[in-house]
């Protein structure tokens, strides 16, 4: 039987930190100073080889180089962000296929948090997703610089009698 190997990734939010891929003991890097960046890589399973690797700004398409992979359960995406402006944050098509191939509640605990308190009180957030290029549910991750604490909570709806009481719960 084959042993685990160790995954760690790096993700930048501000400045002098670089991004990095660490599968076992083959390590990738990001540049220090390449800001609002998306870093992705598709990682065969059967054989731990990176099969594409490369940077891209838009926020709202698929890039042309995941398409031959998606929904393909041979492969592994990791997604890194570098320096990620918050007004930067996935949208449209992007998003949607982020959601559909595992995505989940720190991007949803990110846009939450953009939308409730814009770029202003948060210019850049980090983000990085790992998970099988199918709809399997990944593993996901976000930070930010601790200016302040923030917690992301839902509101849930619950009917009583003829009335709605709405319950608070933890993503």
């Amino acid at each position: 039987m084959a042993a685990n190997v160790p995954l760690t990734i790096q993700c930048c939010i501000y400045n002098n930190y670089g991004n990095t891929v660490s599968i076992g003991s083959n390590n990738l890097q990001l540049g220090y100073s390449i800001p609002n960046l998306y870093w992705a890589l598709v990682v065969d399973r059967t054989s731990l080889k990176v099969v594409e690797n490369f940077t891209f700004s838009d926020n709202s398409d698929v890039p042309a180089q995941l398409v031959p992979y998606e929904n393909n359960a041979q492969y592994m995406f990791f997604l890194s962000t570098m320096q990620l402006s918050s007004t930067n944050l996935p949208v449209g098509n992007f998003y949607n296929f982020l959601v559909s191939q595992g995505a989940g509640k720190e991007l949803q605990r990110i846009e939450q948090i953009y939308a409730a308190l814009n770029c202003g009180t948060w210019g850049n957030l980090g983000y990085v997703l790992v998970t099988t290029l199918d709809s399997t549910p990944g593993f996901d991750y976000s930070g930010y610089i601790d200016n302040a604490f923030i917690s992301t909570l839902q509101l849930i709806p619950i009917q009583v009698g003829s009335g709605v009481l709405y319950t608070p719960e933890a993503y």
